[in-house]
């Protein structure tokens, strides 16, 4: 079986990396993160054993062996963290050219053009089953376009490939969201907290939403000054300092025009970037209609204070 230059290369360098950390230990000495899975396997041997799997695309195969490692090891530990590492690349690898030109071109049109883009990475998803990397794509634009059950679809069949990625995890709250699950989306924010780490600042919004869904402006304060510490030129930051000054009743006209210019200016890099946030942006029509509105009522004003004699 042959396989593209780029799909070789990307598995080269991976078992380079694992010759690398086999050669570290001696043959006759094993570490505590040597120690046998079960009777005869290292996680060494399940790595080894998905990287084969993988050169057979058989992706599935690969990653439930690496699963039932992580299942066994200490959280944090070497091998834990060395089977991560290996499930989320080899899930996520392309084994073709067609499909990751497929999924290329779903991402030049993520941001311009949603319905073609999700037809690129279906076609992407059609040469290769499973793939991780197309999932998490799929399953943000469906929440861009608020197609929950749609979503949902695809973060299980993530969640089955990689349940420990810390994106899909994030996916999976995101759907929550989109379905409206205030109490269950909390609930998992608070188990799922050590796990999202990574993708922390993308969380904040989803705590906020549903802060303020319960009207509890007290905790939605204090969750918008955190991010605005950690992201203070974020576009939703300042959604939602506009969203918490409304329902005070004093909308901040200055949060919503920053919301918008900062919107407007986002770089295809920053785009990219922030791509884990299915809400980035999604809210500048209504506050386009917002600013409309009240430059009319400020023009109104002014007119009739023009016209008194």
């Amino acid at each position: 079986m042959k396989y593209p230059g780029a799909v070789l290369a990307a598995l080269a360098a991976f078992l380079i990396h694992s010759n690398v950390l086999a050669k570290s230990k001696t043959p006759t000495v094993r570490s505590e993160n040597e120690r046998p899975i079960g009777t005869l396997e290292t996680y060494k041997d399940l790595i080894q054993k998905a990287r084969n799997l993988s050169l057979q695309q058989d992706r599935l195969q690969a990653s439930q062996v690496l699963i039932r490692g992580l299942q066994r090891e200490t959280r944090g530990s070497t091998a834990y963290k060395e089977l991560a590492r290996a499930l989320e690349e080899l899930t996520e690898l392309f084994y073709t050219e067609r499909a990751q030109s497929a999924f290329s071109t779903g991402e030049s049109l993520a941001f311009s053009n949603s319905r073609e883009a999700i037809e690129a990475y279906e076609r992407a998803l059609k040469i290769e089953d499973r793939n991780v990397s197309v999932l998490k794509a799929l399953a943000r634009l469906y929440l861009r376009n608020n197609e929950c059950d749609l979503a949902d679809t695809r973060v299980k069949q993530a969640e089955e490939m990689n349940p420990y990625s810390a994106e899909v995890k994030l996916l999976r709250l995101q759907v929550l969201s989109c379905q409206k699950g205030g109490e269950r989306l909390l609930s998992r924010l608070a188990a799922y907290e050590q796990d999202l780490e990574p993708v922390k600042k993308f969380c904040y919004g989803l705590r906020l939403k549903e802060y303020m869904r319960v009207s509890d402006l007290k905790k939605a304060r204090a969750v918008l000054t955190e991010w605005e510490s950690s992201l203070p030129d974020y576009p939703e930051v300042f959604y939602w300092k506009w969203e918490i000054s409304k329902a005070t009743g004093s909308p901040d006209r200055l949060a919503a025009s920053r919301y918008l210019q900062l919107c407007q200016s986002l770089s295809p890099r920053k785009r990219k970037q922030y791509s884990i946030d299915v809400n980035l942006c999604k809210g500048r029509e209504t506050v386009e209609a917002f600013l409309k509105e009240n430059e009319a009522k400020s023009s109104y004003s002014s007119g009739n204070e023009g016209s008194t004699p």
